[in-house]
């Protein structure tokens, strides 16, 4: 896979501190950095005259589809906002729809002892579960947490018909983190999926 900046800030900012890997779990399954998750889909096959079955396999087949849960050791009083790109689209070795949003909401703070991060708050860009074309090699699935300056307004990034796949491709961080007003990210990690 070709190196991309925004994996490199990443890795940089998790490989030697693990006190800024950002907690990711996709129902009961906790994920560590660089973990292949699948990406869901088909739970049964053709292959006449057979017919293969999963379907005591569905959670983990549709592991990523579900809403993902975070969770970092942060400071109770503050919020944070994440972002969630997929810096492979359509291929690993091809990507010129990249880096393409999958998640980005605001609002988060941390709940209870657990230190899950969620939000009361509508996703500005609701989760998008993986989905590489099926010859694809697997993808890399970044996430990136901030934390969220006071004035943030949501209602400069909200799309009012929401986030289409054309606004979610080529997405624009560095345009984001300063419109936005961002500082750098304070956690991250990322999974592949394919």
């Amino acid at each position: 896979m070709p190196d991309h900046p925004i994996m490199k800030s990443v890795l940089s900012l998790i490989e030697n501190d693990n006190s800024k890997v950002l907690h990711l779990a996709f129902g009961s399954r906790k994920a560590k950095p660089g973990d292949k998750i699948p990406k869901g889909g088909e739970l049964a096959w053709n292959l006449a005259p057979f017919v293969v079955s999963f379907a005591d396999q569905v959670d983990s087949l549709l592991e990523a589809q579900g809403l993902p849960t975070l969770g970092w050791n942060a400071p109770s009083e503050e919020k944070f906002l994440v972002v969630s790109l997929d810096l492979d689209a359509p291929f690993p070795s091809f990507a010129p729809l990249s880096p393409a949003l999958h998640w980005l909401q605001a609002g988060l703070a941390v709940q209870g002892a657990s230190g899950d991060l969620t939000s009361p708050d509508p996703a500005i860009a609701s989760w998008a579960g993986p989905g590489p074309p099926p010859i694809s090699g697997p993808h890399r699935y970044i996430f990136l947490l901030y934390e969220q300056p006071a004035d943030f307004d949501t209602r400069m990034f909200t799309k009012t018909r929401g986030f289409g796949i054309r606004d979610r491709m080529r997405w624009d961080l560095s345009r984001f983190e300063k419109q936005a007003k961002l500082r750098p990210a304070v956690a991250a990690t990322y999974f592949f999926s394919n």
